[in-house]
């Protein structure tokens, strides 16, 4: 199947390059960028060993393609996703344009939605959400905090009190792409570690909306998420709290039911907890969870590689379950280490 991918020159983009030259039914036919359009793939990432120009992100450039990856900021994806999807099989999108309803994004991310018959996507979360996803023609990816959040808050699914979920995120530079901000240099972000967008993160909707279905509740529930910008290059962790209805539950067990036939999720051994050092690269994501029966609340945590399991791997995870792939194709499990 032919494949192309949309801002390429980009953290997630160039993820992408980097996982589809390895998979066995995908060919990279077209990459497009914006303003590195023009520009040699070899000059902008020479890490991958690939090289050709990158064309203009047009639609007309993906003529042809039976997959589009949308590695875009929202602004883009909301253009070229409404316009890609008659001509294409499939359009994967990375970005936060179709992840929530319509009315809910434009609270969230105060700007129009241009395209609200397309919302709310088929999220695209395989191991929470993969029986929505075969055969739909337009995914949302979601974001790299959601990812971890949910997969941690999955087994708590009727265990813990919905409204008592509190959780906190860190995540590497690379979160934030490619571009120049004061907190990203060097200088400022080696060493550092900060709150940020808190108490109102753009991603706390989008784990609300996944705990309410996950839960099964018939309204969403408040969520406290706080996120923190670490010294990280890429790598992600949240670390989930809630109140057990009963404090005798066992966390572990459900945890183990959930993930146990889930090739990329490792349930870790009591005491043992997630690092993002050893997800690192790949498509993984790794959970460890404890009972404080002090306070009869209930912690769990997962790690993920935010450009793997939380934006490109994710992505051509999802690709695989919508085509009837192996959701494993052309996805590293091992992290690289050290």
């Amino acid at each position: 199947m032919d494949v192309g991918v949309v801002g390429g020159s980009g953290y997630g983009g160039a993820e992408l390059l980097r996982l589809l030259a390895g998979h066995p039914s995908f060919k990279i036919r077209t990459i497009g960028a914006g303003r590195s359009a023009g520009r040699d793939l070899a000059e902008v990432f020479p890490h991958l060993g690939m090289s050709g120009p990158l064309a203009p992100a047009h639609p007309e450039a993906f003529e042809g393609c039976d997959v589009v990856f949308l590695a875009t900021p929202d602004e883009v994806s909301l253009e070229l996703a409404p316009a890609l999807s008659g001509g294409v099989g499939l359009v994967v999108d990375l970005s936060a344009a179709f992840r929530l309803d319509a009315g809910v994004y434009e609270r969230t991310y105060a700007r129009p939605h241009t395209a609200a018959a397309l919302t709310p996507a088929p999220y695209g979360l395989p191991e929470l959400f993969r029986d929505g996803l075969p055969g739909r023609t337009l995914v949302a990816g979601p974001g790299c905090y959601p990812t971890a959040a949910l997969l941690a808050l999955a087994p708590l699914a009727g265990l813990v009190d919905p409204a008592s979920v509190v959780i906190a995120g860190l995540s590497g530079t690379s979160g934030a792409g490619r571009g120049l901000r004061d907190d990203l240099h060097a200088s400022h972000a080696v060493g550092n570690v900060s709150v940020y967008g808190a108490p109102s993160h753009r991603h706390t909707p989008e784990i609300e909306a996944g705990w309410a279905a996950l839960a099964a509740l018939d309204e969403v529930a408040p969520v406290t998420f706080t996120p923190h910008l670490v010294p990280l290059s890429r790598g992600l962790h949240c670390t989930v709290t809630a109140m057990l209805c009963d404090p005798a539950a066992d966390v572990r067990a459900a945890c183990l039911d959930r993930y146990d036939a889930e090739p990329f999720v490792t349930v870790l051994p009591p005491g043992v907890w997630p690092s993002t050092t050893h997800l690192r690269g790949g498509n993984a994501a790794h959970v460890g969870a404890a009972v404080d029966g002090r306070t009869g609340r209930v912690t769990v945590a997962c790690a993920i590689d935010n450009l793997d399991k939380g934006a490109a791997g994710q992505a051509i995870q999802a690709a695989n379950a919508v085509l009837g792939l192996p959701e494993t194709s052309g996805l590293p499990i091992a992290g690289v280490y050290p």
